[in-house]
Formats: structure tokens, sequence, C-alpha cells
């Protein structure tokens, strides 16, 4: 390692070099005794940020690679000294993008000897992040050098949305079942095949579709339908207009974590699942089933980014061609525009079931007011629930918000006739 020198090493330069032209046209000794004493203090400075790395080795171990938000993040680093000389400081860092994480520490490690310590944080931000190298810093005690040296490599970290169990959120899905004519893909083998596309890495042979590859000269892979009617849209507004708040507390944090859990909640319940998320790239999902499909949407999830740029209302026309009377919608949002609600009483027109999730923008310090289209949503004969900073989401999602607030005006009534 080289140190690097800093910029009180540039005025210290200066100064010797006027001390000496100071020196020689007076010839007054003083100037040289500063001279030696400033280029000593150079050279000591060298040699001290030098030393400072010097035979220095840093392991770092991590607990996972994957986690959800809200989960601890746990890294033991150790620092080994394997010169005579002590290190007195360094300051030793996990360098990361990751929002709200920090692990360093500015420690002294003997001779011949080691120091290490576990850190333990919340991941705060879903996300695909980098851990890592590791960074060790010298300086000397006058800052005129600065070393650095990087242990380790890179390590990819990929933080999901936090899911919550649903079991009481009361929109179902349309109850049809049986051989379908819609061709619903799958990942699945089933007796539906529908059509054949390019062979992807990870198909199995079961899938090639011999006759077709033959003929045009490829691999091409059997697609198959599901053989359900029934199945279940969710689509969570990613519009970066409608967004408010920080990391974990943030509507759109709120948005892909409710999102995630009824996706999670249906595909518990054997239904196929389809993900639509508006953010900065359209992200869709075919309605599957299976384990498999959750993996899959919890990972579009978790890249997701608030950043839309066209407002739902504008979008979900667009995408109405995927659903029809075997759909059921839910649209997970926080803009308080009343043209998405206009989207949705057409595709209830159409016999899709449908349903709003409103994430309440004011409640995490935004300008705008979510709460203003629930008017809206309630005139259109649309289940709506709301979901403010700070709530238990399954029990917010529990019960529709309009049959929270006839219960309040039926116990204010209640209260006034006794």
């Amino acid at each position: 390692m080289r140190p690097i020198p800093q910029r009180r090493f540039y005025f210290i330069v200066i100064l010797m070099v006027a001390t000496l032209i100071t020196g020689m046209a007076t010839g007054f000794g003083l100037f040289y005794r500063v001279l030696y004493l400033l280029g000593l203090a150079v050279i000591l400075s060298y040699l001290w940020t030098w030393l400072g790395t010097l035979a220095l080795d840093v392991t770092v171990r991590r607990s996972s690679k994957r986690v959800s938000v809200g989960e601890a993040l746990e890294a033991q680093v150790t620092v080994e000294n394997r010169s005579r000389l002590p290190k007195p400081v360094v300051l030793v860092e996990d360098l990361t993008d990751l929002p709200g994480y920090r692990n360093a520490m500015a420690l002294a490690v003997p001779p011949n000897g080691s120091r290490s310590w576990t850190d333990s944080a919340p991941a705060r931000k879903r996300g695909v992040y980098t851990m890592g190298p590791m960074s060790v810093v010298s300086s000397d005690p006058f800052g005129v050098f600065r070393g650095e040296l990087t242990f380790g490599d890179a390590e990819t970290l990929v933080v999901y949305p936090r899911t919550h169990d649903l079991p009481e959120f009361g929109i179902p899905a349309a109850d049809l079942a049986g051989d379908s004519a819609l061709n619903r893909r799958t990942h699945d083998l089933t007796p539906h095949a529908s059509t054949v596309r390019d062979y992807e890495f990870g198909d199995s042979l079961s899938r090639i579709h011999w006759g077709t590859t033959a003929r045009l000269g490829k691999l091409m892979s059997k697609e198959f339908d599901l053989g359900r009617s029934s199945d279940v849209w969710v689509v969570v507004d990613l519009h970066r207009d409608v967004q408010a708040g920080e990391l974990e507390e943030s509507t759109d944090e709120y948005a892909v974590s409710i999102g995630a859990s009824l996706a999670k909640r249906y595909l518990q319940d054997q239904l196929p699942v389809g993900l639509i998320a508006y953010g900065e790239q359209r992200y869709l999902m075919p309605p599957d089933t299976g384990a498999g499909q959750f993996d899959r949407i919890i990972e579009f999830l978790a890249r997701s980014k608030a950043d839309g740029r066209a407002p739902l209302g504008t979008v979900l026309p667009r995408d109405e061609h995927l659903w029809n009377h075997h759909s059921s919608v839910i649209v997970v949002t926080s803009s308080p525009r009343s043209d998405w609600v206009v989207a949705l009483r057409e595709l209830a027109r159409r016999r899709v079931r449908v349903a709003a999730v409103l994430v309440d923008g004011a409640s995490f310090g935004g300008f705008l007011n979510t709460l203003d289209v629930l008017g809206d949503v309630r005139a259109a004969g649309l289940p709506a629930y709301v979901v403010q900073r700070g709530d238990n989401i399954r029990t917010a999602l529990s019960r529709t918000h309009n049959l929270v607030q006839d219960e309040v005006g039926a116990a204010v009534e209640l209260g006034a006739g006794a």
C-alpha cells in the first residue's frame, strides 16, 4: 500500500519551500532548523501511515445473503495483525450500498494479535445490494497521509419485502375452477400442452417438443395451460409522484409488503396468482400456482423500484385485456386521484372482482392525502382497505374501510340514544 498525500501535505511542502527561500535569503539558521523539522515530520507521517496497514488481514462472516425487511443482518469481523508492531488506530468499515446500514469500527490492534466484533442491524429497504469489500484506513496523527486497503470481495445481498399472514382478508377469488380454454400459462407439467417457446436453461427434457425442434433447428419447449379458470391479480402502484416516507416506513415499502402478502395468501389457497407492478418499468408475472410462483413474485418485488412515471389511472386500462369475469384484481396504491377508481369501476361492470388497498400517504408525511379518493371508491361500490403508517397490516386488512366506518357510526348513534 502506498500512502496517499492529503491536502495538508501540500501545505507543508509550500511552507518548506518558503522556509528554504527565507533561510537562503537571510542566512538565519533558525529557518533551516524549521525546514529539517518539517521534513522529518513528513517522513515520520509517511512511515506511520505505511506501517499502520502493514501485515494486516481482515475477514468477515455474514449470516445470510438473503433476508427480508426487518430481519437482522449479522456480520462477524476479525482484524488480525501479523506484525511485531502495534497498530495504534485503524478504521475498519464494511463498504456497502445498503440504505440505513453502517458497520465500522476504529480500533487498536496489538502486535501479533487480533480484534473482532459482531455487528447486527436490521435490513430496512428491499432491493439487491452489495456487501463488502472491507476497507481498512490508516492515517498519521497530523493527517498528512492516508492509507487504505480493501480485503475480500463484494457479495450480493437480496432483501425481500416483509410478508404477513392475511387469513381474514375478505375479497374472495372468483370461485370458478375446472378445465379452461383461457390459456393460463404454468411452469408445472400438466395435461394441457398449448404452445411452444424457445428453450430456457433449466427446462427438463420432458418439456422439449422434438418435432418443432427438428423443424426449426433449435431447442423448443412446450408451454402448458393451468387447467383452472379462476385467477387472482395483485397490482402494485409504484408511481414515484404518490410515494412518501423513507426506508421501511415508506408507502412503497408498505405497498410491496402488502402485495407480497396477498400473493402468499392466495397461493396458499392453491389459486393461480399473477403480479403487475408499475415501477421504473412494468413488472408482469403471469398467473401460476405453487411455492415457485411465490418465489418468483417476491423476487420481482424485491427488485422493483418506486420510480414509475405513468399514473395508475393511465396504465390500468392498458392491461384490462388480461382480466375477465374469471379474474379477481386487487390494487395496492397511494394515489389520491380518481381516474384509477373509474378504471376499476369499468372492470367491475365487466364482472371482474376488484378491491382496493389504500396506503395513506399523509400518515407517512406526504403532501397528498390518499383518503381523498375514498368517497369515489365507496360511490363506485368497491371494497376498500386502508393502511396507515404503524398499522398492523394483518388487522388493517381484516375488514374493509366501509365496514369500519359503518361500525363507528353505529356506535356513535347508540351512544347518542343512551
